[in-house]
């Protein structure tokens, strides 16, 4: 996988004090973002946010230390993108687990900053290589800025000359002092469908996480707040595009079975995730996009 020249990128699209290149682990291209509200880093493989740090705050994302860093493999932690499918490929399993968007190159488009915002712009295009996993022309165009909150939206357009059908999901890694101190609120009333077992059921009040987690929610509106007790903080999420989010944590006995996760690192990360899932794809005409946004905002518990 050829990257583009860190000197060029930031001569180019790099903005003193506001926006710089870096090489990361492997290589890997990654952009800061910097304002008065905090800092953000953006790996261009994957269109993976890295890192969120709200000026006041600790690090809002958890990154594994077993992660992998190298073409052709995920980076676990952060917001991966799962895209064009979540979870394995309904058609061929043996496509690469959440689609192909997290395991390529995105390009570059633009950057822009005024006094209140920074923006990075990026683009993603079917190719010879997509086109062997899912056989479809299409554009990906995923913005991420920084104000007050860190803002992700990711729309797609069906450049084809057929229908498709597709799934996707933000799927934020976030960071928790220990996990059984941690609620999430905003979900009571709230259906849901244990993904592990396949039951139904309502939420009733907030949600503590004390097992293995995967469950798909419908909240009654497309927020909702984690607050974490050790760290005195909350962190405020909503998001549009979907009707869906998906509540995981690997637990003990999967995250020993990650080979990309840590056997005890399940107890520092929470995943809340915007998705439209099976029940909720999106299929779309030629012409026709669609958007799927989130928005975080870190405030002292």
């Amino acid at each position: 996988m050829n990257f583009p020249d860190i000197s060029i990128l930031n001569n180019r699209f790099g903005a003193p004090g506001r926006i710089a290149f870096r090489s990361g682990e492997a290589g890997l291209p990654i952009v800061a973002l910097v304002n008065q509200y905090g800092s953000c880093e953006v790996s261009l493989y994957g269109g993976h946010v890295l890192s969120y740090r709200p000026t006041g705050h600790g690090p809002v994302f958890f990154i594994s230390k077993a992660s992998a860093f190298e073409p052709g493999k995920p980076i676990r932690g952060g917001i991966p993108i799962c895209w064009p499918w979540f979870g394995r490929c309904p058609d061929t399993p043996d496509n690469p687990m959440h689609g192909f968007a997290r395991i390529l190159q995105w390009n570059l488009l633009a950057t822009e900053y005024s006094s209140e915002i920074t923006e990075v712009r990026l683009s993603l295009e079917d190719s010879d290589l997509t086109r062997r996993f899912w056989p479809y022309a299409f554009e990906l165009r995923l913005r991420i800025w920084l104000d007050q909150r860190l803002n992700i939206e990711l729309t797609t357009v069906n450049r084809d000359t057929r229908p498709f059908t597709f799934t996707q999901a933000f799927h934020p890694y976030l960071r928790v002092r220990q996990i059984a101190e941690v609620t999430v609120h905003g979900l009571d009333q709230a259906s849901f469908t244990d993904r592990l077992t396949g039951q139904t059921g309502k939420q009733e009040g907030a949600l503590g996480i004390g097992a293995e987690t995967d469950r798909l929610f419908t909240p009654t509106a497309p927020e909702c707040v984690l607050h974490d007790a050790s760290l005195g903080r909350t962190l405020a999420m909503t998001f549009s595009g979907t009707q869906s989010l998906v509540v995981w944590n690997p637990w003990i006995n999967k995250a020993r079975a990650m080979p990309d996760f840590g056997d005890d690192e399940y107890v520092s990360m929470l995943c809340l995730e915007p998705a439209n899932t099976a029940d909720s794809a999106i299929t779309l005409a030629p012409g026709e996009q669609h958007a799927l946004s989130l928005s975080l905002q870190a405030t002292l518990a």
